[in-house]
């Protein structure tokens, strides 16, 4: 399986993993019941559990961008070892991404972020021939 398409399905396993916790998390926090309600009226998440909130929705947002470049690239034949390589910083960068984020350190998150961005950069330029 070329790398960029394992990569995006690892992501993918990510993301499922994350939302698996935070439906988890809320059943056990908020009780069955509100949980599989509309949950309108809760309080504000804060700490950790609303940086686990807000890295799954930054980790949507990261998927919604790498998935169809990554797919173009492999559709197209287009996989290199930049691309491949591309694959695997986004990988690594987006796990580690999401650990900080839901720990709460600011810097190192961003960095993560921007690595992301660079694997996502790395994969696109197989595109550009």
């Amino acid at each position: 399986m070329p790398i960029e398409i394992l990569a995006l399905a690892a992501t993918g396993a990510l993301l499922l993993t994350l939302t698996l916790i935070q439906g988890t998390r809320n059943v056990l926090v908020l009780g069955l019941p509100t949980a599989a309600g509309n949950q309108h009226d809760i309080a504000p998440w804060n700490g950790a559990n609303d940086r686990l909130n807000r890295a799954i929705r930054n980790l949507i947002e990261a998927i919604a961008i790498f998935a169809p470049i990554a797919l173009t690239v492999q559709v197209l034949n287009l996989g290199n070892d930049t691309s491949a390589l591309g694959a695997e910083i986004f990988l690594i960068a987006r796990v580690v991404h999401a650990l900080v984020y839901i720990a709460g350190i600011p810097w190192v998150r961003t960095l993560a972020w921007f690595a992301g961005v660079a694997g996502i950069v790395m994969v696109a330029s197989a595109l550009i021939v």
